[in-house]
């Protein structure tokens, strides 16, 4: 399973990834706020943003169950799920994504 797959999965499986997204939106909306009216950031910006996190979010979960399930290019796909099933790693991440919590720079 690559990256975009994992994504998908998640994203139809889960409320993890809108979840992710919200938050994130929501804490760039708010720094955006803070800066100067001609330092502002376009919704296109902050959206490049929500995406670059996301991105980065997925990636991390996608290295750290590939370590888990020692996975290769040939590893199946119906692997992963199971995996992903049977650890119930869903329900983790969307509660680990209610915690998170965007601090002030």
């Amino acid at each position: 399973m690559n990256k975009e797959e994992l994504l998908e999965y998640i994203d139809n499986n889960s409320t993890a990834v809108s979840n992710l997204k919200d938050k994130v939106r929501a804490d760039q909306q708010a720094k955006n706020k803070k800066r100067q009216p001609a330092k502002r950031w376009n919704d296109a910006r902050i959206e490049r943003q929500v995406d670059k996190f996301t991105n980065e979010f997925i990636s991390n979960i996608h290295d750290k169950l590939s370590k888990a399930l020692k996975a290769n290019n040939h590893t199946p796909k119906e692997k992963w799920i199971k995996f992903i099933e049977e650890n119930e790693l869903l329900d983790d991440l969307e509660e680990s994504v209610s915690m998170i919590d965007f601090e002030e720079e």
